[in-house]
């Protein structure tokens, strides 16, 4: 658990930090472009912002265990609901690339893997 906890980490803060420092980044991977000083904070705000403050709260699950169950809960429900987002764009906008399909293995595989070892920490009782 505690290597998917690392796992997830370093993911949430590598990205984050990188396009919370370069946006536009977004441009080539997934076609996301600001079209405005406006639309560029927005995505420093949401894919840079939001993905730090997830990377510090599994810090948090590292430094203190009592708090893994709960993080664990929180990134199932946070991909869980990235991911159903990306399914129904999917189903309608009839298109599904190379890049959508790659996140939508890393986030369905990850809530199954938040969601088990959350569950079988509450079981345990920690």
């Amino acid at each position: 658990m505690v290597i998917f906890l690392i796992y997830l980490m370093l993911s949430w803060l590598g990205i984050g930090a990188w396009l919370l420092y370069d946006p536009g980044a977004l441009e080539a991977y997934a076609g996301v472009v600001a079209l405005t000083p406006t639309g560029v904070t927005e995505l420093r705000a949401m894919y840079g912002g939001m993905e730090l403050a997830i990377g510090c709260a599994t810090l948090l699950a590292l430094l203190r265990p009592h708090w893994r169950c709960h993080v664990l809960f929180l990134n199932g429900v946070i991909l869980g609901g990235i991911a159903a987002g990306r399914l129904v764009g999917v189903a309608l906008d009839g298109n599904i690339s190379v890049y959508t399909s790659a996140v939508l293995t890393f986030e369905l595989s990850a809530v199954a893997i938040c969601l088990l070892l959350a569950r079988g920490l509450q079981r345990s009782g920690e």
